[in-house]
């Protein structure tokens, strides 16, 4: 009687090919799924309750947490452009900040300064969150609610400028990815 190849024992050679076959196949889909895990797991100091417990040590360090975020009454800010008001020690400090850029040729527009709670929460639900992919802090944990940031508008001379004589005046830049955001820290 014929055997065909299929009805014949495999051979030691066959057998371990398919072994490290499977073996390779195995290790693959854990590596793979490891992978994903790590992908998905943010690095240490970088997820949002990180985030939320950086934020809340720099505002209980900085000026305007008198009171709680977003909700400094206006009678205690100071304008420093049309609309756009800072807490007293951050005002004087940004007042002479654009002084000296505009000595130094740059044009200093700013475009948001403190924030209310409801201003906050509105732009959550334009912007969606920082978390989710989105551009907003969470409500009552954003600089601007401190009275301590402002957004600008900066070219790139500007921002040189910035980044190399913000600190002077106590001005840092605290969001990655924001260039225009800049935070009165105090540190000089």
């Amino acid at each position: 009687m014929m055997s065909f190849p299929s009805q014949l024992p495999p051979s030691p050679v066959a057998r371990t090919i398919r072994w490290a076959a499977a073996l390779t196949g195995l290790v693959m889909l854990i590596a793979s799924i490891l992978g994903i895990v790590f992908a998905l797991t943010p690095a240490a100091g970088t997820g949002p309750d990180t985030m939320a417990a950086d934020t809340a040590l720099a505002q209980a360090r900085q000026p305007g947490n008198a009171h709680a975020n977003g909700k400094i009454p206006m009678d205690q800010l100071v304008q420093v452009r049309l609309g756009r008001f800072l807490v007293p020690e951050a005002a004087s400090a940004f007042t002479a900040l654009s002084q000296a850029m505009a000595r130094a040729g740059h044009a200093v527009q700013v475009n948001s300064a403190y924030r209310t709670l409801a201003e906050q929460e509105g732009l959550v639900k334009r912007h969606g969150l920082l978390a989710h992919g989105g551009t907003a802090a969470p409500v009552g944990t954003s600089e601007h609610g401190l009275g301590i940031s402002l957004d600008m508008t900066l070219d790139g001379a500007a921002l040189d400028w910035m980044f190399s004589n913000a600190g002077a005046f106590g001005f840092s830049n605290t969001v990655a990815g924001e260039p225009w955001h800049w935070t009165y820290t105090g540190e000089g």
